[in-house]
């Protein structure tokens, strides 16, 4: 028993848009429709961007996405034409001299094929993108960044407040320390590398002014020879005799407190300290087993130096 074949039938709507695809003049005006749609666009994209360059604000993803999308299509159908165009020229050059639907069917289906992969390509692309820069211009990243500045910031003021109280501190215990032995005893040498190790400085250093108003070291723990720059400066000495505590100098590398030991006698102590983040990174941190302690007498041009092991 034979069952009748049904045969399957194109849509009218397909067939005559087929037909109207033949008819060149059609097609004309298709591409001069595509030609000014896609130039209207362009200046509609234009006008809109130069109104947005007087905001603050970013432009939106999605409107960004879609102003690609409205330029993108207009340019690919030029260029589908354009191939049809190209294709319907070299069938009829042909010695066959067919009027080339397969070929115009074939650059119409491989205009699809690498058209749509790259619609979305260029969507999800640019989402990404400008979700992307919207966020590190955001005010959450602004605050983020902001918040780890003041962090940074303030870890730098807390070392230099630190470094000025454990100065002050030891110079007071220095004063008490003078009062039982002098400053050429072993004791006050003890005492005094005590003092500078338990309170993590890396160099510290009894500074008297004579009559001539000359800065000599007297005592001084660890000292760092290769450093040529005054441990005083007159900015720092003037704060100093108007009344001020101390002073801290805030270097690259370094942070440097300033006290009196002895304000009338024009004693002073100087402390200096290297974070530890910044002695590791660098590499320049000391070792911290056996300092050495110099003391030097004014009174004439000799220094003694021992490397001192302070007993717990």
């Amino acid at each position: 028993m034979s069952t009748p074949l049904t045969e399957q039938r194109v849509p009218n709507w397909l067939r005559r848009l087929s037909l109207m695809a033949e008819k060149e003049a059609v097609m004309r005006r298709v591409e001069w429709i595509v030609a000014l749609l896609f130039g209207a666009i362009m200046l509609a994209t234009y006008f809109l961007l130069r109104t947005q360059s007087d905001q603050t604000d970013f432009i939106s993803p999605p409107l960004t996405a879609a102003l690609l999308v409205a330029n993108l299509i207009p340019a690919m159908t030029l260029l589908v034409l354009f191939g049809r165009r190209i294709a319907k020229g070299r069938a009829a050059q042909s010695s066959i001299g067919s009027k080339g639907r397969l070929h115009v069917r074939l650059v119409a289906l491989f205009s699809l094929v690498a058209s749509i992969p790259m619609v979305l390509v260029v969507i999800f692309a640019s989402l990404l993108f400008q979700y992307g820069v919207e966020f590190w211009f955001s005010d959450r990243a602004r605050g983020m960044l902001e918040n780890a500045n003041d962090l940074a910031r303030g870890y730098y003021e807390q070392n230099q407040r630190e470094v000025g109280e454990e100065t002050i501190t030891m110079a007071n215990d220095l004063r008490n320390y003078l009062q039982q032995a002098n400053l050429e005893s072993p004791e006050f040498a003890e005492g005094y590398v005590f003092q500078v190790l338990s309170r993590k400085l890396n160099e510290s250093a009894i500074i008297e002014y004579g009559t001539d108003g000359v800065a000599r070291t007297a005592a001084a723990v660890d000292p760092d020879d290769g450093d040529q720059q005054p441990k005083i400066t007159d900015a720092v000495l003037k704060q100093l005799q108007e009344g001020q505590s101390y002073v801290v100098t805030a270097r690259p590398d370094k942070i440097e407190a300033v006290t009196a030991l002895d304000l009338k006698s024009r004693i002073f102590l100087y402390a200096r300290a290297t974070p530890t983040c910044w002695r590791s990174a660098s590499g320049r941190g000391r070792n911290r087993s056996s300092p050495t302690m110099r003391t030097c007498f004014p009174a004439h041009a000799a220094c003694s130096c021992s490397s001192i092991s302070p007993s717990s």
